[in-house]
């Protein structure tokens, strides 16, 4: 699979959304109506200690990273009335407060991928990058992309969810990395320290596996879309867990939308007389990992999908593309699923 760098979930025609962890939200967003003349948008860059704050009238000011202090910073001219949206981008963590913050004034927020905010930097002829700076480029970022669909900040569960996710993807990166170190190892005192350090490993991935499993339980709307996405002959517990950790839009958005959110849509490069082949870019690269996986289980064992594959074979397509294709279907029938409710259905 191709993968490249990740542009924002909210891109324009021809390219591919990918936030990498973004927030789910009840029912399809509408397209944001058209901001008066007098709206102005914020731009917010986090740091670790302090947040700069821009707006489109010119105005910057610094503040300490707490709900507080941020809470604080928008009273009097900085007041929420007058702020059409909030544009961040996703710093790890940092941004919490600013969210906390948000959230409590009932601030409409916007979330913009660092590499379209860099890009639309340059289109303006902004190559110089401070923060104060690049609070001003969200901030008018923001304004240029007002007429799209703002999404809604993470949910406590969704946060939760998300994190017991990284954090056991983390600790199978790290068992693999014990496992090929041990192939190697020749000292016995450099084998036995592996060794311990697996079992370890091993006792923590199923710790994080039994906490998902009991996050998803304890919400209902997470443990009924758990067993939709089970119904599917080809999906088992990890990709269930991925889709609900790192697919929450699951079920709001049309086919198209979906996959290219998940980075399997093609997207196509010609120019002048230059005809070059479609391929996948993009999109949320741990998510389509996992479901590679599902769609090459789901092409074996699943009729549906086994006559899809079978068919681009049978058109003399080669064996990656063909998986790619079904993973495609396989990402639009889940789709389907959760957004009609029902089990999956043989075609």
């Amino acid at each position: 699979m191709v993968a490249s760098v990740q542009p924002s979930a909210t891109s324009r025609a021809g390219t591919s959304p990918a936030t990498p962890f973004p927030t789910p939200f009840p029912t399809p967003p509408a397209p944001s109506p058209a901001p008066s003349p007098a709206a102005r948008f914020v731009g917010a860059d986090v740091s670790k200690a302090w947040v700069d704050l821009a707006d489109t009238t010119g105005r910057s000011l610094r503040t300490a990273n707490t709900p507080e202090a941020l809470a604080a910073a928008f009273a009097g001219p900085w007041a929420p009335a007058a702020c059409a949206a909030l544009a961040y981008e996703p710093t790890g963590g940092y941004e919490r407060p600013l969210l906390a913050a948000a959230q409590s004034l009932g601030l409409p927020i916007r979330r913009l991928h660092p590499n379209r905010a860099r890009a639309f930097a340059r289109a303006t002829g902004r190559l110089a990058k401070t923060d104060r700076i690049d609070a001003a480029v969200l901030a008018g970022l923001a304004a240029f992309t007002a007429d799209e669909a703002a999404v809604p900040p993470p949910s406590p569960a969704q946060r939760a969810l998300a994190e017991l996710m990284a954090r056991l993807t983390q600790l199978k990166d790290q068992r693999h990395a014990e496992r090929c170190r041990a192939e190697r190892a020749e000292s016995p005192a450099v084998r036995a320290s592996i060794a311990a350090c697996l079992a370890v490993i091993e006792a923590q991935i199923a710790a994080m596996t039994q906490a998902l499993d009991a996050a998803i339980a304890a919400d209902a709307d997470l443990a009924r879309k758990a067993a939709l996405l089970r119904s599917c002959k080809g999906v088992g517990p990890r990709a269930c867990q991925a889709v609900l950790a790192w697919l929450p839009e699951i079920g709001t958005l049309n086919r198209r939308t979906v996959a290219a959110l998940v980075g399997v849509a093609p997207i196509t490069r010609h120019s002048g007389s230059a005809l070059r082949a479609a391929a996948i870019a993009g999109g949320r690269k741990p998510l389509r990992d996992v479901l590679f996986m599902a769609a090459l289980t789901a092409s074996r064992h699943n009729p549906t999908f086994t006559a899809v594959y079978d068919r681009l074979r049978a058109d003399g397509k080669p064996h990656k593309l063909a998986l790619i294709a079904v993973l495609r279907k396989l990402v639009t029938v889940l789709n389907a699923m959760i957004r009609a409710g029902k089990p999956f259905k043989p075609a």
